[in-house]
């Protein structure tokens, strides 16, 4: 384990969060949207995806992450791409993004990202939201809910795995 990694699970440990109940698709209203960009930020099929479900009358937010120098995109409140340069040397991000994402509370978070990515990573530990979802890990302790994608690198796969679940599972509450 790398120095930014072990630092990452200090974070963790500090950071409690108790289970939560699956949400009931109609009651959720706010949506964050965690992915990779990529590297020219046009992210089409990420946009297609968050005009879907305010489509479906969801208030959608989305956060990118670039593993790029600078990231060429303007930071807008409901969807902003993060860089290096948004992020420590040890690839938490700035407290400035930290602090404008505890400001927001998410019914539901879907982390998109395929791959490990340490700082959706902390954007997943420090959103505030009742429910999460993302693609299954080794780390139980960032998401609610996992699915696992097999061999499909395709970020829609994800999602559509995800939002099948979410739809279909009826929970007690």
């Amino acid at each position: 384990m790398n120095i930014p990694e072990r630092i990452f699970n200090y974070y963790r440990r500090k950071h409690k969060r108790e289970q939560h109940s699956f949400p009931k698709w109609e009651m959720v209203q706010t949506i964050l949207l965690l992915f990779e960009s990529d590297l020219t930020e046009k992210n089409l099929q990420i946009k297609q995806l968050v005009k879907e479900l305010q489509q479906d009358g969801k208030d959608v937010t989305a956060w990118g992450y670039v593993d790029s120098k600078n990231a060429l995109s303007a930071i807008l409140r409901d969807y902003r791409i993060l860089s290096r340069r948004d992020t420590n040397l040890f690839n938490k991000p700035k407290d400035a993004h930290l602090k404008d994402l505890r400001r927001m509370h998410f019914n539901l978070v879907i982390d998109l990202s395929l791959h490990e990515v340490l700082p959706i990573k902390y954007l997943m530990l420090y959103a505030d939201a009742d429910f999460k979802a993302g693609r299954q890990t080794d780390e139980p302790y960032l998401s609610d809910f996992m699915v696992m994608t097999g061999d499909s690198d395709d970020p829609a796969f994800l999602y559509d795995q995800i939002l099948y679940y979410i739809k279909n599972i009826k929970s007690n509450d």
